[in-house]
């Protein structure tokens, strides 16, 4: 039937997002075919993001601005010798909301994963590690998940700058082993930020 191949199609899409299986993609398919309205308002705002959002070309944060910096990049106000490595925007957005740090930042994209890859994250690392010695950064402070893909990540990180005089740390007290930065709550994260260690 046609109608279930057209279903099947944009639940495959569903599962390219990262934490989508295959019954919520299914799911989600099926519940848009039976609300056109929400799924037309969907639709207006992916032609937005699509048309509208770039990627930093510094950080690798999001941003409208055409010239592909973003506001945090251009802001002349914060600690520009002070970047803090995430794995994601998401982590980006609860660090702001917390109004605990006022330096720069940088997105992986991603840490060393069997499952996603190494090379996005390896190729921004390097960028990292060139941004460290051209602009004069005094301190890499490393947001990552305290789980097996984060440590191998925290390590190469640490590796690749042994023979620079930058000062890392990672954010570690109260963060339990194991645990996802996505879903640790905001008081939490202000403690860990506070308290973070030396590598």
């Amino acid at each position: 039937m046609e109608s279930e191949k057209l279903l099947n199609d944009l639940s495959q899409q569903f599962t390219n997002i990262p934490g989508v299986g295959q019954k919520n993609a299914l799911k989600y398919a099926y519940w848009l075919a039976t609300h056109k309205e929400v799924a037309l308002n969907i639709k207006e705002s992916l032609e937005n993001i699509i048309s509208r959002v770039r990627i930093c070309k510094k950080c690798f944060n999001i941003t409208t601005n055409t010239d592909e910096i973003c506001n945090i990049c251009k802001d002349t106000e914060r600690d520009r010798t002070t970047i803090c490595v995430l794995e994601s925007t998401e982590n980006l957005l609860e660090i702001e909301t917390a109004s605990v740090y006022n330096g720069l930042y940088f997105i992986l994209g991603g840490l060393f994963s069997p499952i996603y890859g190494i090379e996005t994250a390896i190729k921004r690392i390097d960028y990292l590690v060139s941004r460290v010695k051209e602009e004069n950064i005094k301190e890499i402070i490393l947001v990552i998940s305290s789980t097996t893909e984060g440590d191998l990540t925290a390590q190469y990180i640490k590796d690749k700058l042994k023979n620079s005089d930058v000062k890392l740390s990672r954010i570690s007290s109260g963060i339990p082993v194991g645990a996802n930065i996505n879903y640790i709550d905001r008081k939490t994260l202000i403690e860990a930020f506070s308290k973070r260690t030396l590598l």
